[in-house]
């Protein structure tokens, strides 16, 4: 079988790209590893307005996500300081920040859409593939017997042959680090709000996605003592930090996953593109881990169908360059600010944290700097035509 693109995933990122493909009446063929499927069920995304009117044009039943709540307003405040300041972002006239929205939800919709979309063609696999590479296509062996070939290959998983194969080169790091990842419900005060306390352990975020249910995801130093907590103990402690302001948390269930760093130094080899966390898997503290995986498809869907209407083929290597020439400025930024940003909000520098809170401060009262900080946080000027 002969197919425009081949994606090798199992995330939801590759089968946003798919999609996205797709929609463009481009052939798609979907390899869908089922060994890096996860069973959490209360992980949740925040998605930026920008990135949810994308996947509501490239899904088939959009009116899903509108169950859940608009985000209107963000708050960010430092707990690590007697007197720690907050400040406050909000959403633009006319307009919401984004949604939070939990991951079984966003899977559900994009299966429905993928199981009735024509272009698609879904490879359900258990066991690594074999790549292939020729002058002009690249195949994949499945099982040692079934071949596909197309014109691009897009890997959006860790699959370290494929990776050393294509001579993808990454920064890492273990972060040291674990997300305690907890659902909880109450009687919120406040409504469409969200809340960032960066704490002495580690930045603590309250995420609602309705009325009265919310999720709470602490990014906490390996061997941190909360991370030993019972539940009750848990729930008291992050009473203490949301009850005045919300009201007051019952925690439903918890789960703990390891944090790491992963930057590609380049976002494509010869006919090969990578996409997802295995090309950027950020630090969680601002949220936009999936929000720049979209950036990243919408851009390279544009570039495409830019080169293919002036007569180039799908993998010609002017646009994957372009692509990647683009896409690695905003990924950049993300990737290592988030990273430094986690490191300053934690250094115990009592010079440094003056500096932070006296920052904190003044760009509270600059309603221009805020809105700029949305303006990028929310895609507003991610997904325009090129």
């Amino acid at each position: 079988m002969n197919y425009d693109f081949i994606i090798y995933g199992g995330g939801i990122s590759s089968e946003i790209a798919a999609l996205a493909l797709a929609k463009n009446n481009f052939s798609v063929c979907y390899v869908k590893n089922q060994t890096t499927q996860k069973t959490e069920s209360n992980l949740v995304t925040f998605l930026s307005s920008g990135s949810i009117n994308y996947l509501c044009s490239i899904i088939n039943d959009p009116l899903e996500f509108n169950k859940f709540n608009d985000i209107e307003k963000i708050t960010c405040r430092l707990a690590t300081i007697n007197d720690g300041s907050s400040i406050t972002f909000d959403s633009e006239p006319n307009s919401t920040m984004g949604k939070i929205l939990p991951n079984k939800i966003i899977s559900e919709q994009l299966a429905i859409s993928l199981k009735e979309n024509k272009n698609i063609d879904t490879l359900f696999i258990t066991k690594s593939i074999r790549k292939e590479i020729h002058s002009n296509k690249v195949s994949i062996v499945v099982d040692e017997q079934n071949e596909i070939s197309a014109k691009v290959f897009i890997l959006s998983i860790n699959d370290k042959n494929l990776l050393d194969q294509n001579n993808i080169k990454f920064i890492s790091q273990d972060l040291n680090q674990t997300a305690l990842s907890m659902n909880v419900q109450g009687d919120f005060k406040i409504q469409n709000h969200a809340f960032q306390i960066f704490t002495s352990s580690g930045p603590l975020a309250f995420l609602p996605y309705s009325n009265n249910k919310a999720s709470l995801v602490w990014s906490l130093k390996n061997g941190s003592k909360e991370l030993n907590y019972e539940k009750s103990k848990l729930e008291n402690k992050v009473n203490n930090y949301f009850e005045k302001e919300i009201g007051a948390l019952k925690i439903e269930n918890i789960e703990t996953h390891k944090l790491n760093f992963l930057y590609a130094k380049k976002l494509y080899h010869g006919n090969t593109v990578i996409m997802g966390n295995i090309a950027h898997n950020i630090h969680p503290i601002a949220g936009q881990g999936l929000n720049l995986s979209i950036k990243d498809i919408y851009l390279f869907v544009e570039i495409i169908l830019k080169y293919t209407s002036l007569g180039y083929e799908i993998n010609n290597r002017m646009a994957f360059k372009e692509f990647n020439e683009i896409r690695k400025i905003d990924n950049a930024a993300y990737s290592f600010g988030t990273l430094a940003l986690d490191k300053i909000l934690k250094s115990d520098n009592t010079y440094l944290g003056m500096l932070v809170n006296m920052g904190v401060k003044i760009l509270n009262k600059s309603n221009f700097l805020k809105s700029k900080i949305i303006k990028n946080a929310t895609g507003g000027e991610s997904f325009k035509a090129l």
